[in-house]
């Protein structure tokens, strides 16, 4: 029983720490992770993504959005988003202008390193 209560304090702690803990980091991190949850997905970007800062972000709103094409032509749009006080982050992935992930807190190998 304190072995259960103790495993849910730890993923409540560690649900409240930013991964990437500045824009910087959230903008360098972006196109690996998309990346990789696209490929997991079956869909190969025909080159890496180009990301930029969106207008507005702030040291504790942090967003990024990232444009590319898959290897059949399909238009790739990325949005990242940090909040510090919240302690969250959410992606979306639009595939064609059609959402193919909404809201993740997590893509690709973050998603896979937290579960390890």
């Amino acid at each position: 029983m304190i072995c259960a209560v103790l495993a849910a304090l730890l993923m409540i702690f560690e649900a409240k720490e930013l991964r990437h803990k500045s824009q910087t980091a959230l903008l360098a991190a972006t196109p690996a992770i998309a990346g990789d949850e696209l490929r997991s997905r079956g869909h190969y970007l025909s080159s890496p993504l180009t990301c930029q800062s969106m207008p507005g972000h702030t040291k504790s709103h942090m967003r990024v959005s990232c444009h590319g094409a898959t290897t059949d032509s399909k238009r790739v749009q990325v949005i990242g988003t940090a909040e510090d006080k919240a302690k969250e982050e959410y992606f979306t992935i639009l595939l064609n202008g059609r959402p193919l992930v909404q809201n993740a807190r997590c893509l690709g190998a973050d998603c896979r390193a937290k579960k390890g």
